[in-house]
């Protein structure tokens, strides 16, 4: 039986898991409406030493690069891992 308190922090964290999910959603919807939109030439603009992976680093480059000061070299190696399916510490075009 959880306590109260656990109750309303896994309600918050499911809710906001939720309003990740749907944001993620409108997002992917946005990029699929853009007809002239190249996935491939978006990743090879990311893919600073193209080798056909991206690593944490050319991720953060690009994103400074982009004007987005804020992000974090944790933060762009989080979501390389959340992606790297095969644990090679970059990501391929496929992952």
């Amino acid at each position: 039986m959880l306590s109260h308190d656990t109750e309303n922090r896994l309600k918050s964290l499911l809710v906001a898991v939720g309003d990740g999910e749907r944001t993620l959603e409108h997002l992917r919807q946005r990029l699929c409406s853009i007809g002239d939109f190249a996935p491939h030439s978006a990743f090879q603009r990311v893919d600073r030493d193209a080798n056909n992976r991206i690593n944490s680093f050319e991720l953060l480059g690009y994103l400074k690069d982009h004007h987005n000061h804020t992000a974090l070299e944790s933060e762009t190696q989080q979501l390389v891992r959340f992606f790297d399916s095969d644990n090679d510490g970059s990501l391929s075009f496929q992952e």
